[in-house]
């Protein structure tokens, strides 16, 4: 049996994930899935960046044109992505 003390109020509570006094999470794993779920909330509600919504209007824009230059630098990207991916797995590989 484990006795953990609530860091919001200062209770002791047994072998419990929240505390029975203020309900806050005091075992380990629930408080970092909690960090964790309030990170991720916040990075999903962060703006998008400057180039991410110049590529996604290049995306959808009206112009073939500019369609076709968002195909060709998101197929460079592509490229510059399989050679990279291509070298950390030959890496990997070296070391058997």
């Amino acid at each position: 049996m484990i006795e953990r003390k609530c860091l919001q109020c200062g209770t002791w509570n047994k072998d419990e994930d929240h505390c029975m006094n203020c309900g806050e999470p005091i075992s380990p794993k629930e408080i970092d899935r909690v960090e964790t779920k309030k990170r991720l909330e916040a990075e999903a509600n962060l703006p998008k960046d400057k180039w991410e919504l110049l590529m996604d209007r290049m995306k959808h824009h009206q112009s073939v044109f500019v369609r076709v230059i968002y195909k060709v630098i998101y197929s460079i990207g592509i490229v510059f992505a399989a050679i990279g991916g291509f070298f950390a797995w030959l890496i990997a590989m070296a070391n058997g």
